[in-house]
């Protein structure tokens, strides 16, 4: 057999999904051999891919942002404590007429050389606008963040299932091809045979021989590819190198769920698509950012309360409890009001302004978009459908067909040139036949998470 008819299907299938991840497994740790259906393997990627973690992760942040927002309202407590060693005394000019010297200046020394001062301040933000538009702008990212995990968790998910379908084609290939060397390898036997008998030149002989040592290395090509794949699985959904897995769903389960009218004929609602969810998200930031700029132009208003307690000693002797400290307490507000800033405000808000206005622009793309996109899947699905059922009946025929030459050849009614034509058809058509699988679900996939609503 020339392996170049059914290699180029196992390759399409494994180098287009398993290219992102090339490891050994040298663990010598026995390995815990886990059962995952597509279900499970989705649910067991939620709690433990990496990626998914690193998203969960950023939902917290975002939530830490918000309460760090709450708390800037909120009452503030600071304290200080002062003080200095004046190795010279700082030295005063008077007026000459206090000392009975009129017309000069005496130079006098005031103060202590040691000085010290405790001081706590409360404050209260009573108004500002900057402040109310920030707390809805971090609560509005937060809730941008959990819907890029759910997101996220759906991009996984599909991934998931992308990999977790390539493998079951690439494992019924397999069989195929096991299946196959069995009854090439019963030719080649056979071909011998009747080459000792005269029956057949030793050209057929070799060409059997031939066939089934290019078979061989297709097998142990391609299964060193599934193994490959099974690691990039493993790596998607984390599991670690010390766990194996096996897939318990099968391809005719999911066959089983292609239902061609209901996708083609669901309506699709742009409003419920994930994608424009999250760019509503979006332009509601834009929106607050841009009333966080106007806000620029409020005023602000603080109110507060300090103590404090200062002590002017000429001996160092600060935690003496007979020596004075004297206190002070103040209280009182602080108005901010914004006068002229030379345009820079207005230039912030025009700008905030244009970002508001490009998300019109970006939605109706999106909304377009999206329209096509969902006519382009139900196309691809349609015809992946309709390839599918055509490579059906073809694969059943090629092999009613391999199998009636088969059965002539035995009988020495065909020649191996026309035994290895019908082959070689039979195998083009089992690989059409499951590269129309993988097709037809992989278009599901992709229909069904556009028309999927959130």
């Amino acid at each position: 057999m020339n392996h170049r008819f059914f290699l180029p299907i196992i390759i399409f299938y494994l180098l287009t999904g398993f290219d992102s991840l090339a490891q050994n497994n040298t663990s010598i740790v026995p390995a815990e051999v886990m059962k995952f259906s597509l279900e499970q393997a989705q649910a067991f990627a939620e709690e433990n891919n990496y990626d998914l973690k690193n998203s969960a992760t950023d939902v917290e942040i975002a939530r830490k942002m918000v309460k760090q927002n709450t708390a800037i309202g909120l009452p503030q407590i600071n304290g200080a404590i002062d003080y200095s060693n004046s190795l010279v005394i700082p030295t005063t000019l008077l007026p000459g007429e206090i000392m009975g010297k009129p017309g000069t200046y005496v130079p006098v020394q005031f103060g202590t050389p040691y000085n010290a001062s405790l001081k706590g301040t409360l404050t209260q933000l009573i108004y500002s606008g900057q402040y109310l538009v920030g707390l809805q702008t971090a609560k509005a990212f937060l809730e941008t963040s959990k819907q890029k995990n759910v997101r996220d968790k759906v991009d996984i998910r599909d991934q998931v299932a992308d990999s977790y379908i390539r493998l079951l084609v690439v494992d019924e290939g397999i069989k195929i091809l096991d299946s196959t060397y069995v009854v090439v390898s019963r030719l080649v036997e056979e071909a011998r045979k009747r080459f000792q008998a005269g029956l057949l030149e030793d050209i057929d002989v070799d060409q059997a021989d031939l066939n089934r040592s290019n078979l061989e290395a297709t097998i142990t090509y391609t299964k060193n590819l599934r193994n490959l794949g099974y690691a990039s699985l493993k790596f998607i959904i984390g599991l670690k190198d010390n766990q194996e897995m096996t897939l318990t769903d099968n391809l005719d389960f999911f066959l089983a769920q292609v239902n061609r009218d209901v996708l083609i004929n669901q309506k699709f609602d742009y409003n419920s698509n994930l994608d424009y969810v999250l760019l509503k998200k979006a332009d509601y930031l834009t929106l607050m950012q841009y009333k966080l700029a106007k806000t620029a132009y409020q005023p602000s208003l603080t109110g507060f309360l300090t103590g404090s307690t200062s002590a002017q000693r000429n001996a160092w002797n600060f935690f003496k409890t007979t020596e004075v400290w004297y206190p002070t307490v103040i209280v009182g507000a602080s108005l901010q009001i914004p006068i002229w800033s030379s345009g820079s405000r207005k230039f912030a808000v025009d700008q905030a302004r244009l970002n508001v206005e490009k998300t019109k622009v970006t939605d109706e793309k999106l909304r377009v978009g999206l329209e096509l996109q969902v006519a382009t899947a139900k196309t691809d699905f349609s015809n992946a459908w309709e390839i599918y059922q055509n490579k059906v009946k073809g694969f059943q025929t090629a092999l009613k067909i391999y199998e009636k030459t088969l059965k002539k050849y035995n009988q020495g009614m065909v020649g191996s040139t026309d035994l290895n034509q019908r082959y070689n058809q039979f195998l083009v058509s089992n690989s059409d036949y499951m590269q129309s699988i993988y097709t037809l679900l992989s278009q599901k996939i992709k229909l069904s998470k556009l028309l999927e609503k959130f």
